[in-house]
């Protein structure tokens, strides 16, 4: 009696978390001189746990961990990432700190609209259509979430020592499986595919 309760629990808890969508998710991959470890956070809440803020939900943050391979010393260039979707092919760089949230950033608002019928009787649907821009002037005060993304931020050195920081991409929004962080360096590409 207490196997069928226990097996049915265990059941009811594999159900729920297989209808839960992955918003966090690790990979591993390695090169010649150096392997990464790295956890992509997809949704705005992993991200605010993670930044303290929710980046408007916009963003995809990857913490990565890069450890030197025998002793050899690696430079890493925050340019050398690349994320990219199956989705619909979209790529993106890392963004930086002040293109987040420095002066003069510009914000875009996007409201859901019904768009009217189009030719021969198709009908309308819902669209996302820019209402408006504002621009955070570079006489204001300096936006302290700013800082906090500089100091997590993957640092760009030189080091024969382990080191993580975190990288920002501008994508909207996706499943985890779709995703993929391709890193490109001298010495060998590394594609981490996130499942």
């Amino acid at each position: 009696m207490h196997a069928r309760l226990f097996a049915g629990l265990l059941f009811g808890a594999c159900l729920l978390s297989a209808a839960q969508p992955k918003t966090e998710a690790t990979a591993l991959g390695e090169n010649q001189e150096l392997a990464l470890t790295v956890t992509l956070y997809i949704d705005a809440a992993g991200v605010k746990e993670l930044v303290g803020d929710d980046l408007g939900g916009y963003y995809i943050v990857a913490d990565v961990k890069v450890e030197p391979k025998y002793g050899k010393e690696v430079s890493i260039s925050r340019d050398e990432f690349l994320l990219r979707t199956d989705k619909d092919g979209d790529k993106a760089t890392p963004s930086s700190p002040g293109q987040i949230a420095g002066r003069g950033t510009i914000v875009v608002r996007e409201v859901k609209q019904d768009r009217p019928p189009g030719p021969a009787g198709s009908g309308g649907s819902d669209v996302m259509i820019p209402t408006g821009a504002s621009v955070r002037s570079g006489d204001s005060e300096p936006n302290p979430l700013e800082q906090v993304l500089k100091d997590k931020l993957l640092p760009e050195t030189k080091t024969d020592q382990p080191f993580r920081g975190l990288l920002y991409f501008v994508m909207d929004k996706q499943k985890m499986k779709d995703l993929e962080l391709i890193y490109s360096s001298k010495a060998g590409k590394i594609d981490l595919r996130f499942k």
